[in-house]
């Protein structure tokens, strides 16, 4: 049997440095890893995207409010009437495009005559 190998014990300040350098390290990949993720975000991209998306819809909601508030007796029926337009083109939309789909179909055959 032969001896086995001893084993040296690091000091505590060994452990700690070593430690310490780990911990670096870490910080280090979690700041690269951070800015990789907030880059999309920084600056003006992420208030020119939003309000690319939302204006409209603000401008339709402020256009309502302002009907609603100026002219509640008038309002109230007119709301109602675009919910029951809303409904009936959540409705027909789709056979309109499905109809729509169809005539191009057709014409692309025709075409290719």
């Amino acid at each position: 049997m032969s001896p086995s190998p001893l084993k040296i014990k690091p000091s505590a300040r060994q452990r700690r440095d070593a430690l310490l350098a780990e911990c670096a390290l870490q910080r280090t990949a979690l700041g690269v890893q951070t800015q990789l993720l907030l880059e999309p975000l920084s600056g003006g991209n992420l208030r020119h995207t939003i309000m690319a998306r939302v204006k409209k819809p603000l401008l339709v909601g402020a256009a309502v409010l302002g009907l609603m508030l100026l002219r509640p007796r008038r309002s109230l029926p007119l709301l109602l009437k675009a919910s029951r337009l809303l409904r009936h083109a959540k409705v027909a939309l789709p056979v309109i495009r499905s109809v729509l789909q169809r005539m191009d179909r057709q014409r692309a055959h025709h075409l290719a005559k």
